[in-house]
């Protein structure tokens, strides 16, 4: 089914998901403003804003009538593949994907961005309820947002619960998320795998229709997918934060640190999935985007005028809230900035920006072998080594767009080093560091595991 686009789907960002300022706000030198980010292109923070007219995306809960459940629960009770491998989460993990023969390209050298020193003190707008309060940060007629204080600098705000977001064009072969478990290890909260797209574990999907059809790994052009745990947010009066009570089930995302890994590819907008949009015209057009968020911005709801975002509503394009994460993120605001063989990357919030913005022409990766991943954005070649970036350094280096073959995204968020390690591995070249980790997708890690993964440093 055709959906009119640039409608964030749930991801609520409000108006806001994705988009990684696009604009002349944004170093794309290595540098760091150290400063609140501006708005993604004067158009809103996520791309274009409500005014485009976007027909709402469909929510609801599971369907009564058969329709997949969006916890990733099998709703039949029946027995699970027997493969070899326990596709629920527990015991062995995922296990090995499996891949067809024209969806692996080349052998590529991988690489990393690590971002250090990441966490500060500060205050964000958190959404109350209008009837008990506080509303010392902003009040009208129907918003009530206060003052929410952050004293530790491990990795704050994005210590706190945060879910995921995909945009298309993107497909997902496997998710998985670990967390720090009992011991001396990190297991695994969350899993899901396209050979049994309706057992995943832990976890659940929102937007593009998924709460109906459930989630089979394709995002079209345009579209938005949210993905959370599975434990619900109970919304309604009183709720802190706040959000309006709903038959539309809204969920927690994953608090402290959390390891995310992503076995996908971003193919053309014309090679996978429905559109969300009816031309190509669009600011969000062929461009991928991997987005984190802070839960409650995402229980906003969409186009929402009353969230964390910025501190003052009406000046949301300063986004000096709580902020949002692009991880990974393809570039499209038919301007100078446009490129779709790139990733831009960054966060900002009531801390400031980290990272950098979009490349522009300034990265050419025509002229580049299929062996590199990580772009050094000064020569447009293959960095030397992985990047390291801090609030008042930015990483001078890109990561390239995998459209041909799949790679794991793996995201780190360490708190008790205040570290965000980033990677793009190809599937048949993982370091040793990883083998822990890839291709297993085992149940459980060492905390050896995670110290490796952290000091990684791709290519090298």
């Amino acid at each position: 089914m055709r959906r009119t686009s640039s409608i964030h789907a749930s991801v609520a960002l409000a108006w806001l998901l994705a988009c990684t300022p696009g604009g002349a706000a944004q170093p794309t030198d290595g540098s760091s403003t150290g400063s609140p980010a501006t708005g993604a292109t004067g158009e809103g923070p996520t791309g274009p804003g409500p005014s485009t007219g976007g027909e709402p995306p469909t929510t609801g809960s599971v369907d009564p009538t058969g329709g997949a459940d969006p916890t990733g629960q099998d709703p039949t009770g029946g027995p699970k593949p027997d493969v070899g491998n326990d596709p629920t989460g527990g015991g062995d993990g995922l296990g090995p994907a499996e891949f067809d023969a024209d969806e692996l390209d080349a052998p590529s050298h991988g690489g990393t961005i690590t971002f250090q020193e990441i966490g500060a003190p500060g205050w964000y707008p958190s959404r109350r309820d209008p009837a008990t309060g506080p509303c010392d940060a902003y009040q009208n007629d129907t918003c009530c947002l206060a003052q929410h204080e952050v004293a530790g600098d491990q990795l704050t705000p994005w210590d706190e619960d945060l879910i995921l977001t995909l945009r298309g064009p993107l497909q997902l072969k496997q998710f998985a998320v670990y967390q720090p478990g009992g011991g001396d290890a990190w297991t695994l909260a969350s899993s899901w795998d396209e050979r049994w797209p309706a057992d995943g574990q832990g976890l659940a999907f929102k937007g593009n229709e998924t709460e109906s059809q459930g989630f089979h790994g394709v995002v079209g052009t345009e579209c938005l997918v949210n993905v959370s745990t599975a434990a619900q947010f109970a919304c309604g009066e009183g709720s802190v934060p706040f959000c309006p009570a709903s038959d539309d089930a809204q969920y927690d995302g994953w608090a402290g640190s959390k390891l995310f890994v992503l076995l996908a590819r971003m193919p053309n907008a014309e090679e996978v999935g429905e559109p969300c949009s009816e031309d190509m015209t669009g600011n969000w057009y062929d461009a991928p985007w991997i987005g984190l968020s802070l839960g409650e911005l995402v229980r906003a709801g969409a186009f929402s005028s009353c969230q964390c975002y910025a501190k003052n509503p009406d000046e949301w394009y300063l986004g000096d809230g709580c902020g949002q994460f692009n991880v990974w993120e393809v570039v499209n605001d038919n301007n100078q900035y446009q490129n779709f063989g790139v990733f831009s990357t960054n966060f900002f919030g009531y801390a400031g920006y980290v990272g950098e913005g979009p490349c522009g022409d300034q990265c050419d990766v025509s002229q580049l072998g299929p062996e590199v991943d990580l772009i050094d954005k000064g020569e447009n070649v293959e960095a030397a080594e992985g990047a390291v970036a801090s609030p008042n350094q930015g990483p001078g280096a890109a990561f390239r767009r995998p459209i041909e073959g799949y790679r794991y995204f793996i995201i780190l968020m360490d708190t008790a080093s205040r570290t965000v390690q980033l990677a793009i591995v190809h599937p048949e070249q993982v370091p040793p560091a990883l083998a822990p980790l890839l291709p297993g997708l085992p149940g459980a890690l060492p905390q050896a595991a995670i110290a490796d993964a952290l000091g990684l440093r791709l290519p090298n």
